[in-house]
């Protein structure tokens, strides 16, 4: 039986908006900075349960980080909970800034989300993000979508962002 990835992207957005507005994760952010909404839920191109949030805030250190982390632990919303402290060590992708990552179980399914603290946005990402919007249609979302899926599911060692470069740079 073939999968319609089209058609899982839109429940997984649809699940993504439904947990978003339960845990009112967006709205509580928004206290301590700009929330942007990346990856996969911005460009429409779900596969799984993950979701990138950018918290962009200028005076973000790392005590204001662990405030955040404690807020998001007392509001009971997630199961699971990392923190890790980018700021001092560089990490090829990662932006410089402090990182939360929330996990839960929604609809049946398990659901990460990525939170990154951060004094600007990541410029490669921001880069990234312009190129694919201006370059994605449905023939390539289609198969950025089935490149994902296989990658997924033989859990191969290859990032979205690879596949969105490679799909989109030979159109």
């Amino acid at each position: 039986m073939k999968i319609n990835l089209l058609k899982l992207s839109n429940s997984l957005q649809a699940d993504a908006d439904a947990l978003l507005k339960k845990t009112g994760l967006v709205n509580n952010l928004s206290e301590y900075g700009e929330v942007l909404i990346g990856g996969s839920y911005d460009l429409d191109l779900m596969i799984d349960g993950d979701i990138d949030l950018f918290v962009i805030n200028k005076k973000i250190n790392k005590q204001k980080s662990i405030d955040i982390l404690q807020d998001l632990i007392s509001q009971n919303d997630f199961n699971g909970y990392l923190y890790y402290d980018w700021t001092k060590r560089k990490r090829k992708g990662f932006p410089k800034g402090y990182y939360i990552g929330l996990k839960t179980d929604f609809r049946k399914r398990k659901w990460k989300v990525d939170v990154w603290l951060v004094k600007e946005i990541y410029k490669p990402t921001e880069k990234l993000m312009n190129f694919i919007k201006s370059n994605l249609n449905e023939k390539n979302k289609k198969i950025i979508l089935d490149l994902k899926y296989k990658t997924k599911i033989r859990n191969l060692n290859l990032s979205s962002s690879d596949i969105y470069k490679k799909v989109l740079s030979e159109k």
